[in-house]
């Protein structure tokens, strides 16, 4: 009776400390670190809603993950909500938007965001090659 019980013991110890391991998550880079902090502190809460409620959610994920923080700022303060939806929607290429958040300069995101035809910007970020 003692060994079993010391085996039960064992057992969930073993589980405790090696199944907490198993379930966490990966450890997030400084860039997604940054990127969330942009998400919660500095966004418009109308563009906020719009990236999680209208989001293809890969390409939500491009942005919280590759996004230079200084450029998703600038997507989630001065974007014309329908523009950004527009940019976050299926059907838009991952790499093009990547590269849209990562090498526009802001001033040019900016005007693509609040002055740019729903349908161009589409073509544009469904369409390019991003090379």
């Amino acid at each position: 009776m003692m060994h079993f019980k010391a085996i039960i013991s064992l057992c969930l110890v073993t589980y405790v400390s090696c199944g907490t391991t198993l379930i966490r998550s990966k450890r997030q880079t400084s860039n997604e670190v940054a990127t969330r902090i942009v998400a919660v502190s500095k966004a418009k809460p109308e563009l906020l809603s719009t990236a999680v409620s209208q989001a293809d959610p890969g390409l939500l994920r491009v942005a919280l993950t590759d996004a230079d923080p200084k450029l998703l700022e600038v997507a989630l303060t001065q974007a014309i909500p329908e523009l950004l939806g527009t940019a976050l929607t299926e059907g838009v290429n991952g790499d093009n938007l990547r590269v849209a958040l990562t090498k526009a300069r802001p001033d040019t995101l900016a005007t693509a965001l609040t002055k740019a035809d729903a349908d161009l910007l589409f073509a544009a970020l469904a369409e390019a090659n991003p090379d």
